[in-house]
């Protein structure tokens, strides 16, 4: 079957170039927010994409239902349903801050629905009960699905200048559409010739275009960028596969020989892929897949809760800066579903391990490649995690502790060397601690070093 190759790549030449400062060594890219829930609620939460800004759009429990939600620089906001009803979700957010997806009473009653400025619009249907907005581009273009009578078919539609049209089908009728480019290009799913399964198709200027399959079975299309390529998933034997489509040829995602389902949900423009990849609903990983480096999964990747672990169970969307829309459970609360941000970090100073690294004793640390004169804080944490820099974007740097220790701070010599020294009680001996180093007023960080007393 075939693979990715180098024609899904993106020019490297100027990312290579903005990496003037030196970056250390990433044992975990990644830091880890747990979004608030809605009037701290612990019933479940999801986040299903995210915008150039980092603001992200979901769900989250409410009351007996869900209501549609927004992140905006950590802070969560109810959006609001149609009419005071109970189930919600805002699907997708473009980078004027306009969210869309669906607000009803129930799965057979419920809406397409637009918010902006502050404003709930309903966007109809093309006949039916249902509608529900899947995608939006910064022109304010929506699309989606719709039934086209009470009960009827469901068929892929686009939404501008107020107005909804249906999209053209394959020889069977019906579709879905679930994302929209800035080109205007949409991706889903349509139904080609009887007994055939459902298949991904792009519309392109009002014209529909089946994509390949990996062995003629069931696929979707769910996203494409602005380079136009496309990902979503393709059924291959018993399982699903993730895959992508450049220049409308199929290419597999997934690892050779491993017997799981896997899907990607996501792709920005640097050819950034998320998704998912495992079994039933508790038994799924999220993943984030690159050429250089494959497929790697999220839990891998942020820093550790030591004697507990997360669950990030599904990735929805990747912005340009890498930062990821997420959800999945906390240590402790497995069936409690959680929002997550998941934020890329980019470590440029050295922190060196405690020396000499027993407890009951005076142990150092040292941090280099700091800035001669720079004032460096020290931190320490039993849990990784995220905590923002006071001052700080998030897209520029956050730290990986959660509820981090002020060790002390020193300054920085002619070397760019600084160093503290402090007690280590003996009632440390045997555990594991995260530490890391901030240089506040420059945004940076040292690597996150975790290291076990003797």
């Amino acid at each position: 079957m075939p693979r990715i190759h180098d024609r899904f790549c993106v020019p490297m030449v100027s990312m290579l170039l903005a990496a003037s400062t030196p970056v250390i060594a990433r044992q975990y890219p990644y830091a880890l927010f747990e979004l608030p829930p809605l009037d701290g609620q612990l019933l479940g939460a999801s986040a299903n994409e995210i915008n150039e800004s980092g603001v992200l759009v979901g769900s989250a429990a409410q009351g007996s239902g869900l209501h549609p939600t927004m992140w905006s620089d950590l802070a969560v906001t109810d959006l609001g349903p149609l009419g005071g009803d109970a189930w919600s979700a805002a699907q997708a957010i473009n980078n004027a801050g306009d969210a869309v997806g669906w607000s009803g009473r129930s799965g057979t009653h419920h809406k397409a629905l637009l918010w902006i400025q502050g404003q709930k619009i309903e966007l109809g249907t093309l006949g039916g009960d249902v509608s529900e907005a899947q995608g939006i581009n910064d022109a304010g273009q929506i699309v989606g699905w719709s039934e086209d009578s009470p009960g009827g078919y469901a068929y892929g539609f686009l939404w501008e200048n107020g107005q909804m049209r249906a999209l053209p089908g394959l020889v069977q009728p019906g579709g879905m559409a679930y994302a929209i480019n800035s080109s205007g290009e949409i991706v889903g799913t349509a139904y080609p010739e009887f007994p055939r399964d459902r298949v991904a198709v792009v519309w392109r200027n009002e014209q529909i275009v089946e994509l390949p399959t990996l062995d003629g079975h069931t696929t979707v299309a769910f996203s494409i960028n602005d380079l136009g390529q496309i990902v979503g998933h393709s059924k291959l034997g018993e399982y699903y596969h993730a895959v992508a489509w450049v220049n409308d040829e199929i290419f597999d995602l997934h690892p050779r020989g491993v017997p799981r389902h896997s899907a990607a949900f996501g792709i920005n423009n640097n050819s950034e892929v998320v998704g998912y990849f495992g079994h039933a609903p508790l038994d799924q990983q999220a993943f984030i897949w690159d050429q250089v480096k494959g497929m790697r999964l999220l839990d891998k990747l942020v820093p550790p809760r030591l004697a507990e672990r997360w669950s990030i169970y599904q990735a929805y969307d990747i912005n340009d800066a890498g930062q990821i829309a997420a959800y999945g459970a906390v240590p402790n609360r497995p069936l409690t579903l959680y929002a997550f941000l998941v934020n890329p970090v980019y470590p440029s100073l050295d922190l060196a391990p405690p020396s000499p690294g027993r407890a009951g004793t005076s142990n150092m640390i040292t941090i280099s490649n700091v800035t001669p004169g720079a004032t460096v804080q020290f931190f320490y944490s039993r849990h990784g995690g995220g905590t923002r820099i006071p001052g700080c974007d998030l897209q520029q740097n956050a730290l990986q502790l959660d509820n981090p220790t002020v060790i002390g701070t020193a300054t920085a010599n002619q070397n760019g060397i600084a160093t503290i020294t402090r007690p280590v009680p003996l009632i440390a001996r045997g555990q594991t601690i995260l530490f890391q180093a901030v240089v506040q007023n420059e945004c940076a960080i040292s690597q996150l070093v975790v290291h076990r007393f003797e």
